[in-house]
């Protein structure tokens, strides 16, 4: 091995090409930032993992240009409509194949207030595209925008801070060693080396069961249900209502109705028992549990892995920050882990952006961990708390371990037609509608808030939160996701939240009415005098207002949710967050906006000609 040197300069170096890496590294090059991504791994991923994109995850690819691109091959919302349990997919018993109950999930299902509700609070609805597709995709998107910088096959041996930067030392394939000197490294490798070199340790419970997963290809079109996306089996002739007695089916697609050429199965088995995991032996149990004892299975791999809940004691040491599964770790119920790797990436990513670029003092980017490590603890309780409702779902199915000849009689009376079967099918749908808190989960998806610096607090009380994570409330209030609402100007329809960009046309975005000229020529000073450029968006607050220069209303959902009065005014981050608010129009001519932002930014917004050398100091 061979050691060049000079070391290399670059703004930031991204370690780990998973879905949050590669994330992060898209959002950099929209915003101008310089970097180098390093994948030990020659590809992206082989298994399936992660594979439900929530709503506030597709608004930030729309936002940045990668939506588009995902819901051309991701499942349509009606194709993951609906969850449902089952004793088997076929069988010729009097039992099996039959469908104990099923409920609707992540708003596809036409007639629920979920329906309504993701359709009222968002441009994008939910998608489902496993990592084994998604990375693909997102690794192609990176490529295009950062060219030769985006490097697999490289691992990352030793990184060590200094003073003004981060020394990196980097293996190519060729076993050739380079060093990168970086201003900032973003650790995104899944816990693996990152975080134990800055002293991140993982806290909370590990070990709590085991998962072995089999992904196979196999044509099960004549069993499945176009809207079901995940099954749950429990098994009437098992004798222990565990291991390979139950388990659980996900289509994988890249069709995706029930003629979905790709599955995953999984089994959960305690973390004590070395079962084995030889392909074979594990499709053998897949379809003893489908009961189709012929079904041609090809395997295309198996994995183990065991299911924890912790989170990292910090995201940031020094010029060293840490995303994704590398500070955060969950069971996989409600999705939460890409979900949330997304938001970590988006909220660095402009965080660095505005430091590398001048637009702020380094101290924004101690609220990364300040806002992120919140929410991420907040969506491994969540994990945890859906995963461990499913013991009471499987008690409320009424099967006792070990007494065989009873469940199978317990499953036959569920239904028959008689006060029993009636009874028995109305408890257990109600038992298994308390799931969704997995798969209803709107306001956990979008109702997380932050409150640190990069906040400016108006004094207003946070509104109340639904217990049970489903109902989301819009409010513009500081720190909360700025309100969805559709609006009109020349002809062109968009979302409110597309109002804000990718970065290349303004930093912050300010929405105002036709009473806040005072709030827009603040704005326009601020852009004049320093290197923060603030877009200007004024949505008519009274249709007898004829300026043409004003978006309209489209259905006066954003009269409803926009809070303040007239002449009032907020301020939109980059992530979409609400930064600053005023409820009603400026008593000093705008002044306190420049204010406001300079106690965020720690830098005069209003004194001509910005410090130059802010960027060479970062």
């Amino acid at each position: 091995m061979s050691e060049q040197a000079a070391p290399i300069d670059v703004p930031v170096v991204i370690l780990g090409g998973g879905g949050c890496g590669l994330s992060l590294s898209c959002f950099l090059s929209d915003y101008g930032i310089e970097h180098y991504l390093f994948e030990k791994h020659p590809g992206t991923a082989l298994l399936p993992r992660a594979h439900y994109i929530n709503q506030r995850s597709m608004e930030i690819f729309r936002q940045h240009g990668i939506a588009e691109r995902i819901k051309a091959v991701g499942c349509p919302i009606r194709n993951m409509s609906q969850i449902d349990w089952r004793t088997s997919l076929a069988g010729d018993g009097p039992y099996d194949g039959r469908v104990i109950g099923s409920v609707p999930s992540f708003g596809g299902s036409v007639g629920t207030r979920d329906f309504e509700s993701y359709r009222e609070h968002g441009a994008e609805l939910s998608c489902n595209l496993p990592l084994v597709r998604a990375e693909p995709i997102l690794r192609q998107i990176a490529e295009e925008r950062n060219p030769g910088r985006i490097q697999f096959g490289h691992r990352v041996l030793d990184f060590t801070e200094e003073k003004d930067g981060v020394l990196v030392k980097v293996e190519g394939p060729d076993a050739k060693i380079q060093v990168y000197r970086a201003k900032y490294l973003a650790g995104a490798d899944g816990g693996k080396f990152a975080g134990d070199r800055i002293g991140a340790r993982m806290e909370g419970p590990t070990n709590l069961v085991e998962f072995l997963s089999v992904y196979f290809k196999a044509d099960l079109s004549e069993y499945c249900d176009d809207r079901t996306l995940i099954s749950h089996f429990i098994n009437p002739e098992g004798e222990k209502m565990e291991r390979f007695d139950c388990g659980v089916l996900v289509k994988m697609g890249p069709t995706w109705d029930r003629r979905s050429e790709e599955w995953l199965l999984h089994f959960g088995v305690p973390v004590d028992e070395h079962l084995p995991l030889e392909a074979d032996e594990l499709a053998a149990r897949g379809r003893q549990l489908l009961k189709i004892p012929d079904l041609k299975m090809d395997v295309i791999k198996v994995s183990r892995w065991v299911l924890e809940r912790t989170l990292a004691s910090k995201y940031q040491e020094g010029r060293v920050f840490l995303a994704g599964d590398a500070v955060h770790k969950r069971p996989p119920t409600t999705g939460l882990g890409l979900n949330t790797a997304i938001d970590d990436s988006l909220n660095l990513a402009w965080k660095l952006a505005f430091v590398l670029r001048g637009k702020s003092e380094p101290s924004i980017l101690d609220t990364y961990g300040i806002e992120r490590r919140p929410v991420g603890g907040r969506n491994c309780d969540w994990g945890l708390f859906t995963f461990s409702n499913y013991p009471v779902l499987q008690a409320a199915v009424g099967f006792i371990p070990g007494q065989r000849e009873y469940n199978q009689q317990r499953v036959a009376r569920m239904f028959e037609d008689s006060p029993y079967g009636e009874t028995a099918r109305y408890h257990l749908q109600r038992v298994l509608e308390t799931q969704d808190v997995e798969f209803c989960a709107h306001n956990i998806e979008l109702g997380f808030s932050y409150d640190s610096p990069a906040v400016v607090p108006d004094g207003s009380v946070k509104p109340k939160e639904d217990p049970g994570g489903r109902v989301y409330v819009p409010t513009t209030r500081p720190g909360h996701r700025l309100p969805h609402a559709w609006i009109e100007q020349d002809h062109k329809v968009v979302s409110t939240h597309d109002l804000i960009g990718d970065g290349r046309n303004h930093d912050l975005l300010l929405i105002t009415d036709e009473a806040g000229d005072d709030w827009s020529r603040a704005a326009a000073g601020i852009s004049a005098s320093s290197r923060i450029r603030i877009g200007v968006a004024a949505i008519k607050a009274h249709r007898h207002c004829r300026d043409p220069g004003l978006y309209v209303d489209c259905d006066d959902r954003w009269a409803r949710v926009r809070e303040f009065g007239d002449g009032g005014a907020i301020v939109v981050r980059p992530d979409n967050f609400v930064l600053w608010r005023s409820m009603g129009p400026s008593r000093r001519g705008g002044e306190e906006l420049a204010e406001e932002l300079e106690k965020v930014f720690k830098l005069n917004l209003r004194n001509g000609p910005v410090n130059t050398a802010l960027a060479a100091i970062n």
